[in-house]
């Protein structure tokens, strides 16, 4: 992919990013993910290992929500970045709040923008999916601890998955 249709996804993105939380429905987070667990699930052999060294994922996830009752559903996008390497892609999401807690599941996957060292847009049979639970200090603080899982049909069955597990401080705006 060249520079000039990276770079015009880029703005379009930055756009989207910075224009979306004026709608009255939109939820915007602000990530920090420790992951503490990782795994791999196979019929052959099953891997699962502590994380022993602590090292922060930031990640920044818009949604737009079509209902906002007790149950939530949406659409939006969800941002990873390991400083030098970030990637976006689409997301559904469902969140419902019990009392101070944020019960939320979140799918998504199939088309990624990668930008920083290697810049490209891969599109494939890659689903995302992650369930996570937090509890809300306020409006816009919250902790919480999640997991997410991570198919790709195309390279095995839905028998063969990789997981992480992690804990997470997310802002709300």
């Amino acid at each position: 992919m060249d520079r000039k249709r990276i770079g015009i996804v880029l703005a379009v993105l930055i756009g989207f990013f910075l224009i979306a939380p004026v709608s009255a429905d939109s939820q915007v987070d602000v990530g920090i993910h420790i992951p503490y667990r990782i795994g791999i699930e196979s019929e052959e052999e099953d891997f699962d290992q502590a994380i022993e060294y602590a090292f922060l994922v930031p990640d920044l996830k818009w949604n737009y929500f079509f209902l906002d009752d007790a149950l939530k559903v949406g659409v939006g996008a969800r941002m990873f970045t390991v400083i030098l390497e970030s990637f976006v892609y689409p997301i559904v999401t469902v969140e419902a709040e019990v009392e101070n807690f944020v019960f939320s599941a979140h799918a998504g996957g199939f088309a990624f923008l990668f930008f920083g060292l290697y810049n490209d847009v891969q599109t494939g049979s890659i689903f995302l999916p992650e369930v996570s639970v937090a509890y809300k200090f306020n409006d816009w603080f919250s902790l919480g601890t999640g997991a997410m899982f991570f198919f790709a049909p195309e390279a095995a069955d839905f028998n063969n998955f990789a997981y992480v597990g992690d804990v997470f401080a997310r802002f709300t705006f």
